[in-house]
């Protein structure tokens, strides 16, 4: 029987020369895995870092987490096709995402979550919510997700939705809510907010 196999149709047009890794799914080139792990689990990648993420850089090593196995691994840039087409990622690979963050996002010195970060597919499941620290790790956690979620939920500490998003497209707060608060900030530091 033959495995399911993701191939250069299945990643952004021209994504492996254009696109910056950091924070997206990327396809592991089959040819590069042993033939044992030559199948689509061990295709999908989460770039992290590294000077090869930056297809403008000289640099070639690409830092990854396999989504299958949670595998930290640095690779060639070389070693994968391209970023993967939302809508070619299979709905495992949405959930295991679904409880991922960056490595960069990570703070020692705070203890307790403040938030959970919950990822939704279509059909309306979901694994359990992911602990955020802060709102640094509450932002990246909405930018790694939105491309390829159906919906995305943001819950305090009390379990109250502080954040949702449904297709790309914030449902909660309302535009007139975050535009007021944008405005208190920069009232009080002077400093531009931009939507």
């Amino acid at each position: 029987m033959d495995k399911k196999l993701f191939t250069i149709e299945d990643c952004v047009k021209d994504s492996h020369y254009k696109e910056d890794y950091k924070g997206k799914i990327i396809v592991m080139r089959p040819e590069v895995l042993k033939s044992q792990y030559r199948d689509e689990r061990f295709q999908l990648w989460l770039g992290g870092s590294g000077f090869g993420c930056d297809p403008s850089l000289r640099g070639r090593a690409v830092f990854a987490t396999c989504l299958y196995d949670n595998e930290h691994a640095e690779w060639r840039r070389e070693n994968f096709s391209g970023t993967i087409k939302p809508e070619a990622l299979p709905d495992w690979a949405r959930l295991k995402l679904s409880q991922m963050k960056l490595h960069s996002s990570a703070n020692e010195h705070e203890q307790i979550p403040k938030y959970r970060g919950y990822s939704f597919l279509e059909n309306g499941r979901y694994n359990a919510g992911l602990s955020l620290f802060n709102e640094k790790e509450v932002l990246e956690y909405i930018e790694l997700q939105k491309t390829y979620q159906h919906r995305i939920m943001i819950c305090d500490q009390d379990d109250s939705c502080v954040f949702e998003m449904v297709r790309g497209k914030i449902i909660h707060p309302t535009l007139e809510v975050i535009e007021t608060f944008c405005k208190e900030r920069q009232a009080q530091s002077g400093m531009n907010i931009n939507l």
